[in-house]
């Protein structure tokens, strides 16, 4: 089964396939992103008039399948960032796909674990500083 995955055939597959699931994704944003009224409220926010990590991931997505990346990073940067990985990801793919791999998401575990302190300092900010906190929706 490992075999399979590292197939040059499922890695060209993948290779096609991704920009299909995001066109698709693009051209159904509307009827995607109307089932987050389904959703409901963030608890924690309710309780406690503070901001968990995941508020605002739905309104950043939002503003990412609009096209408006700095709303999206306002609103929550780990979505913007999770879409950046995955660009760069998508990238090394067909890289290695074409047979000139390169590498451009760091390895090192130091390097992720700073970006995570870098994430959790930020979640601790946008509590103390208005300006930080994600956009109302209307």
């Amino acid at each position: 089964m490992k075999e399979f995955f590292l197939s040059r055939k499922f890695k060209t597959g993948i290779v096609f396939a991704i920009p299909v699931l995001l066109a698709l994704l693009y051209v159904f944003r509307g009827n995607i992103m109307g089932l987050s009224k389904y959703l409901g409220v963030c608890v924690f926010h309710e309780v406690t008039g503070w901001h968990c990590p995941g508020c605002g991931n739905t309104r950043s997505l939002r503003a990412l399948l609009n096209l408006h990346p700095l709303i999206a990073i306002h609103n929550n940067p780990a979505m913007p960032t999770l879409a950046l990985i995955g660009v760069c990801a998508y990238i090394e793919l067909v890289s290695d796909v074409i047979g000139k791999k390169i590498k451009i998401l760091p390895r090192s575990i130091i390097f992720w674990y700073s970006v995570l302190g870098l994430f959790f300092i930020f979640y601790i900010l946008r509590n103390i500083f208005p300006v930080l906190a994600p956009i109302p929706d209307p």
